[in-house]
């Protein structure tokens, strides 16, 4: 972990701006006197000082550090006509940093008898955020990859294998004719692109043994990055019209991208989760891995101390300010491959043999059985704890089945207790059952040739839960019933048929007869019938009494009626009779007395009728309060069946409307 060294030049100045010049250089820092503004550098070198002595002061350390295996980056950054590209470049009298790295690069590898090398190198620039090749001109616009192992990359740029410090300085040449340069007001060539000269170094390790030609196969690569960025300018100073203006627009544009990363990375950022607009610009995009990345980065920030130039000048520095608080984490780029990582271990095991021959200690090999042993205990340590675990595996996976098992065996006696929870009882009782036929009207005993009463008829309803007892005579053949039925009814029973028919509106009844080629002295099958048939059939039975119910009252109603209209009447005559009785009258008397007769009798028959209504609706309301018990104890049902009277009232009412109605027309 190293920061970016930052070292400040000055470019040398005339007489007059010498004279006039604000800033001041005391050792490593620069100032204006009598201002709050200092700013304190690693170097600071200023007019005198020559090109090689930048040099020495950073970048030689870095181009070693390379042929290492570590990344390197060295950049010049300043405003327009501030002498960047002289310091990159240089001159025939004085060298430049890219020719002084280049020589010492080659000189480093000579010395390095123990690695064999190989070098590439690409030369491009960016010209108005468009990569260019300078080594291959038809190669323009450019795209940047990025991809595990190569990082990031400029697709398409051609790689030239160099074997010496003048071929790599002749390419070079040829890549700065291609370059873009323009004249300004402040500035005869100046730059109007930001180049990139980069070197790829490859390198492996050789062994003694160069007649076998084992060589180890790990290979280091580094990439050292040498640029020359175009200055940023003010379009006021330098004149710039046309394309000029449109190249100074893109560069700042660049320029201001770099200070922003170089801002958020001195702020801690990026380590803090912050986004680093690294994609704004090609070049902060190719930089990246050399801000604050891995590697060995170097700024050179070139200034002019001229009065004019007091406010770039002090931008420059502030940069640089902040560029020196960036901390890389620069390491050996290695590729190692299995073979190479093999051969690696046997070198070294055979050092440390070599080194245990030729050391008689004992000492040393008690340590080296401690540790076998050591060892070898960790091994059945790590053997048993496996076993271990592989019982516990199988023990959850014996319990799971088993917890499955008697899932499944739960789950079975459920289903069998469900379907073993239903009323046997009621099954044996509807099982012994036999099937009773029955008629309408007062039905007779043919053993005892009485007249059945409402309660015994209720009894021997195929709705009650208790069979009757079968010894009790013969059975009653179904014809011989309905004859003696129909020769035992009263003439007033009768009466109130035909009263009730004509009530119901000329409904049709079935035919008892009808019945008789059904009737059967076998048992009839019980059929099991399921809840919700049962709460309908009983729905409809409430329905069918209330239905009678109300026809009963209707009936009772009209006869109470008919009744007081024919006392009421008797009351008149007799009162017209005992008032003005005349010879005509006297006359009359016994026809009026005959009709008042008939009039007693009628009433006597009404009264009887209604005796014979109430004692049936007596039987019909025990029946079917019998019924209402029964339903509650089978079902629990109070609810359903008060609801169903609820609904049934409103029945009642209704039917009585019309029965009233129609009573009153007839």
């Amino acid at each position: 972990m190293e920061r970016i060294h930052v070292s400040v030049r000055a470019r040398p100045l005339s007489v007059e701006d010498a004279q006039s010049s604000p800033w001041r250089i005391s050792g490593n820092s620069i100032f204006i006197p009598n201002h709050y503004s200092k700013f304190e550098f690693d170097r600071i070198f200023d007019e005198k000082c020559g090109t090689r002595q930048v040099y020495e002061a950073r970048t030689r350390d870095i181009v070693a550090a390379a042929v290492q295996g570590f990344n390197g980056t060295v950049f010049a950054y300043g405003q327009t006509n501030s002498g960047k590209t002289h310091t990159m470049r240089g001159s025939a009298a004085e060298l430049g940093v890219i020719p002084l790295s280049v020589q010492d690069l080659f000189e480093t590898i000579q010395k390095e008898s123990d690695r064999e090398f190989l070098l590439r190198m690409s030369y491009m620039e960016i010209y108005n955020e468009e990569i260019n090749d300078l080594l291959a001109p038809e190669h323009r616009k450019l795209q940047i990859h990025e991809n595990p192992e190569r990082g990031i990359f400029v697709a398409g740029l051609r790689e030239e294998i160099v074997v010496s410090p003048e071929q790599v300085l002749d390419l070079m040449e040829f890549g700065e004719a291609h370059r873009h340069i323009g004249e300004t007001n402040m500035n005869l060539h100046s730059s109007r692109s930001h180049t990139i000269f980069r070197m790829i170094i490859e390198s492996r390790d050789r062994t003694g043994d160069d007649e076998a030609g084992t060589i180890c196969d790990a290979i280091r690569v580094s990439v050292l990055n040498l640029v020359d960025l175009a200055g940023s300018e003010r379009a006021a100073k330098t004149g710039a019209e046309g394309i000029r203006l449109k190249e100074g627009s893109h560069i700042n544009k660049s320029l201001m991208t770099l200070g922003t990363v170089i801002k958020k990375l001195s702020e801690g950022a990026e380590s803090q989760g912050g986004h680093v607009p690294y994609r704004d610009s090609k070049l902060t995009r190719i930089l990246q891995p050399a801000l604050g990345g891995n590697s060995n980065t170097a700024i050179i920030c070139n200034i002019t101390l001229a009065q004019v130039h007091a406010d770039e000048t002090k931008s420059s520095l502030q940069f640089a300010s902040r560029a020196i608080r960036i901390t890389n984490f620069a390491h050996v780029n290695e590729i190692l491959t299995d073979a190479a990582l093999l051969k690696r271990q046997k070198k070294e095991i055979e050092e440390l043999r070599a080194k245990l021959q030729g050391s008689h200690s004992e000492h040393l090999e008690e340590e080296i059985l401690s540790l076998r042993n050591t060892l070898l205990q960790t091994e059945l340590e790590r053997e048993r704890i496996a076993l271990e675990l592989e019982e516990e595996k199988k023990a959850k996976a014996e319990d799971k089945r088993r917890l499955k098992e008697q899932a499944r065996k739960i789950e079975n006696l459920s289903t069998m207790v469900l379907y073993s929870s239903r009323n046997e009882c009621q099954d044996i009782i509807q099982k012994d059952r036999r099937r009773e036929t029955w008629c309408p009207g007062v039905l007779l005993n043919k053993t005892t040739g009485k007249a059945l009463a409402a309660s015994e008829v209720v009894s021997l309803s195929p709705m009650k839960s208790v069979r009757p007892k079968r010894n009790t005579g013969p059975l009653i053949q179904f014809k011989e019933l309905i004859q003696d039925t129909e020769s035992c009814l009263d003439p007033s029973l009768k009466r109130d048929e035909e009263v009730s028919v004509r009530a119901l509106g000329g409904s049709n009844l079935p035919n008892p007869s009808a019945l008789m080629h059904v009737t059967n002295r076998r048992k009839a099958v019980v059929k099991q019938k399921s809840s919700t048939q049962v709460k309908h059939n009983t729905r409809c039975a409430i329905q069918r009494y209330i239905l009678a119910r109300i026809v009963s009252d209707i009936h009772i109603d009209c006869l109470v009626r008919k009744l007081a209209e024919t006392t009421k009447v008797c009351h008149l005559k007799q009162e017209d009779f005992t008032e003005s009785p005349t010879e005509q009258e006297a006359h009359n008397m016994p026809k009026q007395l005959k009709d008042q007769e008939e009039v007693l009798s009628t009433m006597v028959e009404f009264s009887s009728d209604v005796k014979d209504i109430l004692m049936e609706l007596q039987a019909t309301k025990a029946y079917f309060d019998e019924i209402f018990s029964m339903m509650d104890e089978l079902f629990h049902l109070p609810s359903t069946v008060s609801n169903t009277l609820m609904v049934s009232s409103g029945v009642k009412e209704i039917c009585c409307h019309y029965l009233l109605e129609f009573y009153v027309s007839q």
